[in-house]
């Protein structure tokens, strides 16, 4: 499979106008959070990871002085395999004793995803999820993921599901709590549009008026 997973570098001269804490917060949690590395294994199925020890991540902590080796992991890399079902994500995660639930950081890049799976589902404090670089074809998938209550950044570019019609505006009204889609800041104007583009989209035919009753 061709391709990396890589967060574009912003400079520290950047500004971006949706910065608040939240935002801070969720840029440096692949930083300070302990991670679990199965990226480039070349897996079909999540499952394949159990017996497995995770790749060593090189990239060291940026906030040392922060780490616990007793925290729980909150970053899991499943980037650059060849997925095609990751229904046993759970219970491969259980087997490297990795608690779901914690889980706030999730990398599916570059496989072979067609569906939202609903595993997915079960990971409800995640907050960063990317899918970029997979086989999505269908919005009505993305829609799933409105359940994921804490999601502020999510990527799908690279997928079929891209090339939709409007598509930025239906993932932007789905997701009004999300700071960023496909690596770019949701800005003010974004949202006045998705939401512009909703209220059309949504707005029903007007139901002719019933005529009186002349007898």
């Amino acid at each position: 499979m061709s391709g990396l997973s890589i967060v574009p570098f912003q400079g520290s001269g950047a500004i971006t106008k949706r910065k608040n804490n939240t935002s801070s917060a969720v840029d440096n949690m692949n930083e300070m959070s302990k991670s679990i590395n199965f990226s480039f294994c070349r897996y079909g199925h999540v499952e394949e990871a159990k017996e497995e020890e995770p790749r060593a991540t090189p990239r060291k902590s940026k906030f040392p002085e922060k780490e616990n080796k007793k925290s729980p992991t909150k970053s899991v890399r499943f980037n650059n395999n060849n997925l095609t079902d990751i229904s046993g994500l759970k219970e491969t995660l259980f087997a490297h004793n990795v608690e779901p639930l914690k889980v706030q950081w999730l990398d599916l890049s570059f496989n072979e995803l067609t569906i939202i799976d609903p595993v997915l589902l079960d990971l409800e404090n995640l907050q960063i999820l990317y899918l970029h670089g997979n086989q999505i074809k269908d919005l009505k998938e993305i829609e799933k993921l409105q359940r994921l209550k804490n999601l502020r950044r999510l990527t799908l570019h690279g997928n079929p599901v891209e090339k939709e019609k409007n598509y930025k505006q239906y993932v932007v009204s789905m997701f009004p709590n999300l700071l960023k889609l496909d690596f770019s800041s949701i800005t003010k104007a974004d949202t006045r549009t998705a939401e512009t583009w909703n209220k059309i989209q949504n707005k029903s035919p007007k139901k002719p008026k019933a005529k009186d009753d002349e007898d």
